[in-house]
């Protein structure tokens, strides 16, 4: 079977993390079908430092470039619908170069618009992969199309229940959705041993380690944490944040690392004794299920999806705005070591329960069916 996957987030040599996840599924897609995948590719991204590579790729790609004007409004110009027009036009560039696919695989609501020209016109089936974080903005950008997306769309993939309540409230039918919850490598990611992993990025065996991976945004709350962290005001406690983006709060314990190709990061949760993930909404966490892989006990978000992710045997929920419950729920980890090492020995006695083999070939059926 041939697959086309369209979607906007993939890695590159200058962002290796970028679309980790849809990397990661399309490369176990690939090891017994022919994947295309288009990735629009900003002209700013050209600047950009080089890593020296992002992971082996078994895919063929296209890569078309776009310019990116950002997401102001100004007056009545919508910078971001300019911006998204030019990565429509960058995607329909590269599909008049595809030939003889079976069906298409968009990820997420916004490309799958974008590819609706295209399977109408060659009459082929469209599954979209919804793991949006939030659905409240998107129903506006996407609204014109609704109709189209209604008839068109063959199956959604739908990573948590949250999707599935977000494309109901939109107007899909629930028959057209199977919930498919990320999924982890446990080839990739695993425990090894921490005092050794520790030193390898310059901390001390004894320090107690905090561990952040994402995006450096109001959603994600690297900075929340960073403000707990001032509050307890214990020079054991060291934070570690991998990623990029605004400014981190000003301080004397947190080492920032770059973003990092995903085959990268298992030695990096290795060196963490927890995990703190303080946001405000997901689809499906991937940094959350890789560091249960690794055996890292988790501190995150009351009234998300992560609640479907985490329990009181593997971690610690707080509401993800209050910086008293963050502080204290790392206080707690920090002091109570039978607790913690409880939750390692739960999240070690679950580990292979997720596997990215087992979602990638229910996704294949799902592809597989839609073209009958």
């Amino acid at each position: 079977m041939k697959i086309l996957v369209v979607a906007n987030t993939y890695p590159s040599l200058q962002k290796p993390n970028y679309g980790a996840f849809v990397y990661n599924l399309v490369q176990e897609l690939a090891k017994e079908h022919e994947v295309v995948v288009i990735t629009p590719y900003k002209v700013s991204d050209l600047f950009k430092k080089k890593h020296i590579t992002y992971g082996n790729e078994k895919c063929k790609l296209y890569r078309p470039m776009y310019l990116s004007l950002g997401n102001l409004k100004l007056g009545k110009l919508d910078l971001g619908k300019i911006s998204s027009e030019f990565s429509k036009l960058a995607f329909e560039r590269s599909l008049k170069k595809i030939k003889d696919v079976d069906v298409v695989y968009a990820h997420f609501l916004v490309n799958g618009v974008k590819v609706l020209d295209f399977v109408e016109k060659n009459k082929l089936p469209l599954v979209i992969a919804s793991g949006e974080s939030y659905y409240t903005t998107l129903g506006a950008k996407i609204k014109p199309n609704l109709p189209r997306l209604k008839e068109k769309v063959s199956q959604f993939i739908c990573v948590s229940k949250n999707n599935v309540e977000g494309l109901k409230v939109l107007g899909f039918s629930t028959e057209k959705m199977t919930l498919v919850p990320n999924a982890v490598d446990y080839d990739v990611f695993k425990p090894i041993g921490k005092d050794v992993t520790k030193t390898q990025i310059g901390l001390k065996p004894e320090d107690f380690v905090v561990g952040f991976i994402g995006h450096f945004i109001h959603r994600k709350g690297p900075n929340r944490i960073i403000r707990a962290i001032k509050n307890l005001n214990e020079a054991n406690i060291k934070l570690v944040c991998v990623g990029s983006g605004e400014k981190l709060d000003d301080n004397n314990f947190t080492l920032t690392l770059p973003p990092m190709p995903n085959s990268q990061l298992n030695d990096i949760y290795n060196a963490f004794d927890v995990f703190v993930l303080p946001t405000l909404s997901e689809g499906h966490c991937n940094v959350i299920e890789e560091a249960k892989a690794c055996g890292v006990p988790i501190i995150s978000s009351k009234g998300t999806s992560v609640e479907n992710q985490i329990n009181e045997q593997t971690g610690l929920l707080v509401d993800p705005l209050n910086i008293s419950e963050i502080e204290k729920a790392i206080w707690k980890l920090y002091k109570d070591k039978e607790v913690r090492e409880g939750m390692v020995d739960n999240l070690l006695n679950q580990r292979g329960s997720n596997s990215l083999k087992v979602r990638a070939e229910k996704i294949l059926a799902i592809l597989k069916s839609s073209t009958r």
